[in-house]
């Protein structure tokens, strides 16, 4: 099948959605290892820049209202080969002819064609709705450059689990897949290859699992001990949860998620892993009541998830100014309920994907004004990550991800 037609079919779906599924990247599994990267890649390109390419192409249609979706992303698609990867103009004019209905035909060509001659002046700028840039340009500053940089691309994040990380990276070596060892997590594997490592033998006998670097820094924030209570409040498909019981076997590791759906998926993972927490909960963390102490509660809380767009585009698709305000308030709900559960001495880590300062410091501000806790840097002089009284905001190192440590004092 033609890759292209397989990437069309692909950001169909991202745009119906505003999610681009598992079952969605399945349909690459018999392409070659450069096909699927391109696939990868040209539908992560078109997504990031999508409303800035909807507005390109709209100027050169006489109709743009009365062009059938599919004709547009036809055209949104070719758009983005000719302006941001400089695909051959012929190419790009043929393939995406080919691949069209016989009665569009004569407009795709027309229309990439004239595309083709412009796209060098063409500029895309950030692929950010106006208001989002603007915002983060106010609250970032000089720290939006490195945003927008981390958000272009993202290389395959993992996590040595049942391997040492040297041997997993001499497999990926004699298999002829390049990687390297992540600068600050022990166990974080970095891999430049857009290949799809999910069917890879070593991912499925549990050697390794998909994570980003910052995630990967929660578990050295939380640093499970031996005999300790742990609640992994917002478990999601159970990353974090593995990973806390990879650290110390011996402490006692809770996970909850309300979502039936990630529950499932959670439980392949602990099986594929072999990480299995102590107890496994699906309780609504705002409206049900948790009967236990524990001593380390884990919140990595919903959010915007502006952090990983690299990976996940498509959000920039349905994220709105009100998603900021209304993900801060719950999260501050959140936290204000787990706190009752929290022993006394004992520690609430905070982190989200996200780099709002309402989703940041805002919330941790807002709550210690209340609360009878006290924030100290979550790496402890591990790492010197600008610790700012409230928590530490990673976009300087790797991709936006904060991480804040509250002790509750009696």
């Amino acid at each position: 099948m033609n890759s292209r037609v397989v990437a069309l079919e692909i950001l169909k779906e991202g745009i119906s959605n505003f999610f681009i599924s598992r079952t969605s990247w399945e349909k690459t599994v018999r392409f070659k290892d450069e096909d699927r990267a391109f696939i990868r890649k040209i539908v992560y390109g078109t997504l990031r820049y999508y409303f800035e390419l909807s507005k390109r192409v709209d100027t050169f249609l006489k109709n743009p209202k009365n062009t059938p979706p599919y004709i547009k992303n036809i055209l949104i698609m070719g758009a983005y080969e000719l302006i941001e990867m400089k695909t051959p103009s012929y190419a790009v004019v043929n393939e995406y002819t080919k691949i069209s209905p016989p009665k569009f035909k004569g407009l795709v060509n027309a229309i990439l064609r004239r595309i083709s001659e412009v796209a060098e002046e063409i500029d895309l700028g950030t692929g950010l709705p106006q208001w989002l840039y603007d915002r983060l340009k106010s609250q970032l500053g000089e720290d939006l450059e490195l945003f927008l940089k981390s958000i272009e691309s993202h290389e395959i994040s993992l996590r040595a689990v049942n391997k040492t990380r040297d041997k997993i990276i001499k497999d990926f070596a004699l298999n002829g897949i390049g990687t390297y060892p992540m600068k600050f997590s022990p166990w974080g594997i970095k891999c430049s290859d857009g290949v799809d490592l999910n069917t890879f033998k070593q991912f499925e006998n549990g050697d390794f699992t998909f994570q980003d670097e910052s995630s990967q820094l929660v578990g050295i924030v939380v640093n499970p001990q031996k005999g300790e209570r742990i609640l992994d409040a917002f478990g999601g498909v159970g990353t974090k949860t593995t990973h806390l019981i990879q650290m110390e076997p011996e402490s006692l590791i809770f996970y909850n998620d309300l979502s039936r759906s990630k529950t499932s998926i959670a439980m392949d993972n602990f099986k594929r892993l072999r990480k299995m927490p102590s107890k496994i909960m699906n309780l609504d963390i705002l409206n049900d009541e948790i009967d236990e102490k524990f001593d380390k509660i884990l919140v990595d809380a919903p959010c915007t998830a502006l952090g990983t767009i690299g990976k996940h585009p498509d959000l920039l698709l349905r994220i709105t100014e009100s998603d900021i305000e209304e993900n801060s308030e719950m999260q501050l709900r959140m936290i204000d309920k787990l706190w009752n559960n929290l022993s006394t001495g004992g520690t609430l880590i905070y982190s989200v994907c996200t780099v709002t300062k309402e989703e940041t410091d805002g919330v941790i501000e807002k709550f210690l004004s209340s609360h009878s806790g006290r924030c100290v840097d979550p790496f402890d002089g591990i790492f010197d990550f600008d610790f700012n009284g409230f928590g530490v905001q990673l976009l300087k190192w790797m991709e936006g991800f904060y991480i804040s440590k509250i002790i509750k004092e009696g």
